[in-house]
């Protein structure tokens, strides 16, 4: 009997022994190797490239490419190119880009971030992340990239690959930031201006698994600003601090940089987060725009945005691995030309008696097309637009939906379909300008009515519109030069669908 337990005894153990070999295995397959460098499944990557160069940079375009079976984009930022700023992360394994300034330029003759990517490990295995530069152009409009569209020998290019393991239970990093959970979080909007302003608004985006606004504050004089903290009725689906503020007796003075804004956040769980501002405009007295839409429109004027934890979880005492990331208490970034629409409440308009679209009467499970053609005398080097679409009916984007989108194929051009309500295309080409001698179709976008007893709308217009000899068709919005724009829509049966 003894003999027969002891034999039992011993088969056990060697099964065990085998489960537990087999459970290691298991165990050493649970990493990836990310440019050469080994991670944990469930960890952080980050990506960057710094560059330097004494000349200034006018326009920038490229794309990061990395494998998201193994890769999750987690946030993309370019801190030191934000004035006509804009991405695409909707293609798969895929992020696009562009900034372009004409009047300014950008400043690299200190070595500064150009890109920032992070993304989590979600898979193991052996994968790349790679970068790839479409245009690098200085102020002149000449190339900075050799015949490899790799930067020439003017510009000092640095790459770098960091891994970092999970972040502990007790800490949320944010912008780069580490906080303790339970603890808060402020973002500051800080502005300088050569002007006062008469009026603002703006917008706060955060991620809120891990963040739950609690507080604002804001530079007003006279009047207070008005402000949603959890703005779901105007921008569903988003997670969103609104605000804006408006007094035309009583100026607020910028002359030296002070806090447009300030936002407190309970830091309610562990993990990566990120907050961004947008500030959608920024006027004068006069009613000018020193920005609009994202975008800085007046030499002097700055915008930076810091992160300020109540706490920091403190440092582990043992010699384990830690997370890459910054140990400073504050960070600054740039504002990021988030293309995200102003949507307006109309709950109390009358109600229409059939369901149209841009006029024409048309039925649920329809697909409407809208097509602009474009027609100017001279060759183009660069345009800017939007094409924005809702439902007047309720003032939002309820009961239209985008089924595709097309731009005339064209080099150097970008489409950003993301924004709820809009769809915001640009194209920078110098040595290949853009021909619209003969009217052609420019843009088309197909949408599918799901909703009846509606007033539907899809128009397109451009922002910007530049011949290669400078002269301004379309300049911030305004008309300098006639050019033909003309919209038309259809509801004939469309070919594709999304």
């Amino acid at each position: 009997m003894k003999k027969i337990l002891s034999v039992v005894l011993s088969v056990v153990i060697l099964m065990s022994m085998m489960v537990t070999g087999f459970t290691v295995g298991a165990a050493s397959t649970d990493k990836a190797t990310i440019n050469g460098k080994e991670v944990s499944v469930g960890s952080k990557v980050t990506y960057k490239i710094d560059l330097k160069t004494a000349s200034i940079i006018e326009s920038v375009q490229g794309v990061v490419n990395f494998d998201s079976n193994v890769l999750k984009l987690d946030s993309f930022t370019m801190p030191n190119t934000t004035s006509n700023y804009l991405t695409n992360t909707n293609i798969a394994g895929e992020v696009h880009y562009s900034a372009h300034s004409v009047d300014s330029g950008f400043d690299f003759s200190s070595q500064k971030n150009y890109i920032t990517a992070e993304f989590t490990v979600i898979k193991a295995g052996t994968s790349s992340i790679t970068h790839n530069y479409e245009v690098l152009d200085d102020a002149n409009s000449k190339t900075l990239l050799d015949s490899n569209n790799k930067p020439n020998s003017s510009v000092q290019e640095t790459t770098n690959t960091t891994v970092g393991e999970v972040v502990p239970s007790d800490t949320a990093i944010i912008n780069g930031v580490k906080c303790k959970v339970g603890s808060t979080v402020t973002f500051n909007v800080w502005v300088k201006a050569p002007r006062v302003a008469e009026d603002y608004q703006g917008r706060v985006f955060y991620t809120n698994d891990i963040l739950k606004p609690k507080s604002a504050s804001f530079k007003t004089n006279g009047a207070s600003a008005m402000y949603n903290l959890n703005d779901t009725i105007t921008y569903p689906g988003k997670n969103i601090v609104s605000y804006t503020w408006l007094d035309i007796r009583h100026s607020v003075d910028f002359s030296t940089e002070d806090k447009m804004a300030s936002v407190t956040f309970d830091v309610t769980a562990s993990g990566r987060g990120t907050i961004e501002s947008y500030i959608e405009c920024f006027d004068d007295i006069d009613d000018n725009y020193m920005i609009l839409d994202g975008k800085i429109l007046l030499d002097g004027v700055t915008v930076r945005t810091e992160v300020v934890p109540s706490e920091v979880p403190p440092e582990p005492t043992t010699t384990s691995s830690t997370t890459a990331t910054t140990s400073s208490t504050t960070a600054t970034t740039a504002t990021t030309a988030t293309t995200a629409t102003t949507a307006t409440t109309a709950t109390t308009s009358p109600q229409p008696i059939k369901t149209t679209f841009n006029g024409k009467e048309v039925k649920v499970g329809e697909e409407v097309t809208a097509t602009y053609m474009i027609q100017a005398d001279k060759l183009c080097e660069d345009f800017q637009g939007y094409f924005k679409y809702g439902n007047k009916t309720v003032g939002d984007t309820t009961g239209i939906e985008l089924s595709k989108f097309e731009l005339k194929s064209m080099p150097g051009t970008m489409v950003n379909t993301a924004p709820v309500g809009k769809v915001v295309f640009t194209g920078s080409s110098f040595d290949k300008p853009y021909d619209f001698r003969t009217k052609t179709q420019f843009a088309t976008a197909t949408f599918k009515v799901t909703k009846a007893n509606c007033a539907y709308f899809a128009e397109a217009e451009m922002y910007v519109l530049s011949a290669v000899d400078g002269t301004d068709y379309v300049n911030q919005g305004v008309v300098k030069n006639p050019f033909t724009w003309e919209g038309s829509t259809s509801t004939e049966p469309t070919t594709t669908s999304s």
